[in-house]
């Protein structure tokens, strides 16, 4: 629920470079200056801005075993120390699952749930933020979702600084109520 809350205010632009994919991993580069920035709530969309580079998603890596998921996204540049949420969405043949990191109105948050938006407590889930490389690791075992045969994932960047968002949507080029998705990626 969080993730879609984020994505529904973030939005993004349509990918226009192939996605690569094979049996257990999907690689999607995303093109870069294309963040909407605006106060979502008056500006609809938001506004095309080229000059936000931290919430701009240059590309979404998923490897998926059957032991975890692993969605690495990599930013223009640097996520800021606070002020934004990094979202990814997991569908899979039994339900839907999100990931919500966020680091904002002074507080941290590192949370998996389930459809219902209820918190599940998985040992070995968890996201990293190198900064320094500009990626965010987001790790989630098979059997906190279930262990599908196979997953769809989405994944998505938003940051807030004086009561104005920019986002993008790693995959997509419309604002959306929920994360696009990659296609199928079946585990090895």
């Amino acid at each position: 629920m969080r993730t879609r809350l984020v994505a529904g205010l973030a939005g993004a632009l349509l990918a226009v470079t192939p996605a690569v994919a094979s049996a257990a991993e999907y690689v999607h580069v995303d093109p870069a200056h294309d963040v909407r920035s605006g106060r979502f709530e008056s500006d609809g969309n938001g506004r095309l801005d080229r000059r936000q580079a931290s919430a701009d998603i240059r590309k979404v890596h998923v490897s998926y075993t059957s032991d975890r998921l692993v969605v690495r996204i990599k930013t223009r540049a640097a996520l800021p120390a606070r002020g934004f949420f990094v979202g990814v969405g997991v569908r899979t043949p039994a339900g839907q699952y999100d990931s919500t990191f966020m680091k904002a109105f002074g507080g941290t948050l590192d949370a998996l749930t389930g459809e219902e938006g209820d918190d599940i407590d998985c040992a070995g889930y968890g996201t990293t933020i190198d900064r320094a490389k500009r990626l965010t690791t987001v790790t989630i075992p098979s059997t906190c979702i279930g262990s599908p045969t196979w997953v769809k994932v989405g994944a998505g960047v938003a940051t807030i600084k004086k009561g104005r968002m920019s986002a993008d949507d790693g995959l997509s080029r419309r604002l959306r109520d929920d994360l696009s998705r990659s296609p199928r990626i079946t585990r090895d």
